[in-house]
């Protein structure tokens, strides 16, 4: 099924990246701008706490899934539920995946076989809880 007003799935597809990048700027630049208020407000409790709600407010309003979703499998935007659900759950599946293959494996020969002499180890011996109590209320 073709987005109507799209002549193609290429274009739905598109019009989609392209609606995804603006999305993104548009967060960035708002998320800037918060900053810059934030610090501009840091000595006015007033106009922070009113810059706080209306941050918190707006993002009530995003509660409302996307209408049409484009499928990577069959090359199309989708407006049923039950795909839409698949396409969200097979890309936050795979994210897991991805982000392990991305971290090398730990060179087992990096570390000392050995280790020469107490300067170089410690032990942790067992404490209780009015030890450690008695320890932070000297400091």
């Amino acid at each position: 099924m073709v987005r109507s007003g799209f002549s193609s799935q290429k274009a739905c597809a598109k019009y989609q990246m392209y609606g995804n990048k603006l999305t993104l700027l548009l967060e960035i630049n708002k998320r800037n701008y918060c900053q810059s208020q934030c610090l501009s407000f840091r000595k006015d409790s007033a106009k922070m706490w009113k810059l706080i709600n209306s941050i918190n407010s707006s993002k009530e309003k995003r509660l409302c899934p996307p209408e049409k979703l484009f499928d990577p499998i069959k090359s199309n935007c989708t407006s049923n539920p039950e795909v839409m659900s698949n396409i969200f759950n097979t890309y936050f599946v795979s994210m897991g995946q991805q982000l392990a293959s991305k971290i090398s494996p730990l060179a087992h020969h990096t570390y000392p076989a050995k280790i020469n002499g107490p300067e170089k180890s410690f032990v942790l011996h067992d404490t209780l809880a009015e030890e450690v109590n008695m320890v932070f209320k000297s400091y």
